[in-house]
């Protein structure tokens, strides 16, 4: 019996995780279209459908390409930085799923610990395009008021590593592209110790 119940787990884990698709495929989660209900932190996703405990305006009929629908499955209707949910917990209206951008092979594994990686101190320099970063001292191709003077503990300074000194939703850099002001990084998750 207990032989069985093994089978049956690796069974649905495979499922899981064969339903994801590459992030080569899906950086952002838009097309994901699998059974993930959960957020990264392991907080249950709330209904598309529902407007509790979250009210919302991501709902079906405001989004019908999206994937929305009568389900909690994680889905990016708003080109956000991956796959997220509402969640059911009162005291936390949103949350990213582990969709898309996550795995391994498309994320630095640089350990840093805040979900919004402010205290992330990682190398990657290009963002999840794949554009290069610019200097954080250089305000050439993109002038700005993120400089190491003005945000002094947050990691920046004569270089081009990605880090995230005002709260945004992830690590991220201005590119060296004109055309691209800005975007976000693949640092990975967050860990509990590093």
């Amino acid at each position: 019996m207990a032989q069985l119940f093994l089978y049956m787990a690796l069974a649905a884990t495979f499922v899981l995780v064969s339903s994801q698709p590459d992030c080569t495929d899906d950086p952002n989660g838009t097309i994901y279209r699998g059974e993930l209900a959960q957020t990264f932190s392991g907080k249950t996703c709330q209904s598309w459908n529902s407007q509790n405990p979250q009210r919302h305006s991501r709902t079906p009929g405001n989004y019908p390409d999206a994937g929305l629908g009568d389900h909690n499955y994680c889905r990016n209707p708003d080109s956000a930085f991956t796959a997220w949910c509402y969640t059911t917990d009162p005291d936390t209206r949103w949350e990213y799923c582990t969709i898309g951008d996550f795995s391994q092979e498309c994320t630095n594994p640089e350990c840093y610990q805040q979900s919004p990686g402010a205290d992330y101190r990682g190398k990657v320099s290009t963002t999840r395009n794949g554009r290069e970063c610019q200097n954080w001292t250089s305000q050439s191709p993109h002038g700005h008021s993120r400089t190491p003077e003005n945000y002094p503990t947050s990691g920046l300074g004569d270089h081009n590593l990605c880090r995230n000194p005002d709260g945004e939703d992830f690590a991220w850099c201005y590119t060296t592209d004109p055309s691209v002001r800005w975007e976000f990084c693949n640092i990975g998750l967050p860990e509990e110790s590093c």
